[in-house]
């Protein structure tokens, strides 16, 4: 995959979710206005569903580029370096006797196997950054609830700047506040044509950043160490 690629297969995923929004937008016009507040609480759920949906499907989507590459751990920035060696960290916390990563013989001792294993991990870690870079796509994990502090994570997994939404933050944590209220059925009030506004102004402006910034990275090699 290039990054041209990258980027026209982002373009796609987003420009069917603008589609489809605006459609249910035009509904609009053969609503009578008292109903439209009523309505909006629906485009309320539409337009979050397409905000999380499109953030977990554009980092995959650089995660399997990344994968593409065929690059070692060693050549990519830290951030990608640890997302590639999960399954080395998984073994390294686990201290059972038997395991596939580490091979050094642990004490009868229990309390010297941390130390043993710490020593063990020091001595493969040059050859786990010689290792082919892979990276399960899976890390990426937007917990059904794409919270700020959510959308910073799954950055960070994967070695992007965590700060790039900071003046979002309030907006973005007042969307999943509303559209769990709403789906939950908690919420009896409408949405105000000022309100949707405001919520679907920040969600394109979010979907256009993030586009940017992944083929930013795809095309000036920014993921390299």
């Amino acid at each position: 995959m290039t990054a041209d690629e990258l980027r026209a297969s982002l373009e796609v995923e987003l420009a069917w979710r603008q589609e489809e929004l605006a459609f249910f937008k035009n509904q609009l016009n053969e609503i009578v206005e008292e109903n439209k507040n009523k309505y909006r609480k629906s485009l309320v759920l539409i337009l979050y569903s397409h905000l999380e949906g499109y953030i977990k499907i554009c980092l995959q989507t650089y995660v399997q580029y990344i994968n593409s590459q065929k690059l070692t751990r060693k050549d990519v920035n830290i951030g990608l370096m640890v997302a590639s060696m999960h399954k080395e960290f998984l073994a390294y916390e686990n201290l059972d006797r038997k395991c596939e990563v580490f091979h050094k013989e642990l004490p009868e001792d229990a309390r010297l196997h941390r130390l043993y294993r710490r020593v063990d991990f020091m001595e493969k870690v040059e050859d786990f950054k010689e290792q082919e870079l892979y990276i399960d796509d899976q890390i990426i994990d937007t917990e059904s609830n794409l919270w700020y502090i959510v959308l910073q994570k799954n950055l960070y997994k994967i070695g992007l700047p965590i700060n790039l939404f900071d003046g979002c933050q309030s907006d973005i944590d007042a969307l999943v506040n509303r559209r769990n209220s709403i789906a939950h059925g908690n919420f009896r009030s409408g949405v105000t044509a000022e309100e949707f506004s405001k919520w679907e102004i920040k969600v394109s402006d979010i979907l256009s950043e993030v586009t940017r910034l992944l083929y930013d990275y795809a095309n000036n090699e920014r993921y390299l160490a």
